[in-house]
């Protein structure tokens, strides 16, 4: 059983370019979302790590399309990832289109890990210390995913 990796992410981009990730999100006998991105063909494990950087897809369940209708569109929504955050599948994306900004939250609470990653750049990562008073990680971060309070419900759940 995996540690689950809560996700938060935003796509911008041009709407010819998105329309068919999100139309790979939709389809009723198979949702795809990383493997629309990268695809690797018939799933094996270490090359799911190396490509997507999680080992399986995700639930596209929690996903959006905006067509802003001036050529360009968002995607965004959440997601849950195996162990860790996609990286390296938004990465591929970005190489990919050309032209877009994809930021992703992550936020890892059994491995104790949170971060940010965005493809102008942006890379934030931070082991946390849940018992520390200080968890060290920017206010951000914390308020995006209300990281004290996660722990401080798993600990009240634990007392019970």
């Amino acid at each position: 059983m995996p540690n689950w990796c809560s996700n938060t992410f935003t796509i911008k981009g041009d709407v010819d370019s998105l329309r068919p990730l999100w139309e790979a999100t939709q389809q009723e006998d198979n949702p795809q979302f990383l493997e629309a991105i990268a695809p690797i063909g018939e799933w094996e494990y270490a090359n799911a790590v190396d490509t997507w950087g999680t080992k399986w897809d995700v639930n596209t369940d929690g996903m959006e399309f905006e067509d802003h209708g001036d050529g360009t569109a968002t995607l965004h929504g959440f997601f849950d990832s195996a162990w860790s955050p996609p990286i390296e599948a938004f990465n591929t994306l970005a190489g990919a289109l050309g032209w877009c900004f994809i930021e992703l939250y992550y936020f890892e609470p059994g491995m104790a890990f949170v971060g940010y990653w965005s493809s102008e750049g942006g890379d934030d990562y931070y082991e946390i210390d849940p018992d520390a008073e200080d968890m060290g990680i920017p206010e951000y971060l914390e308020e995006h995913f209300n990281v004290a309070d996660w722990f401080a419900s798993e600990e009240e759940e634990e007392c019970m």
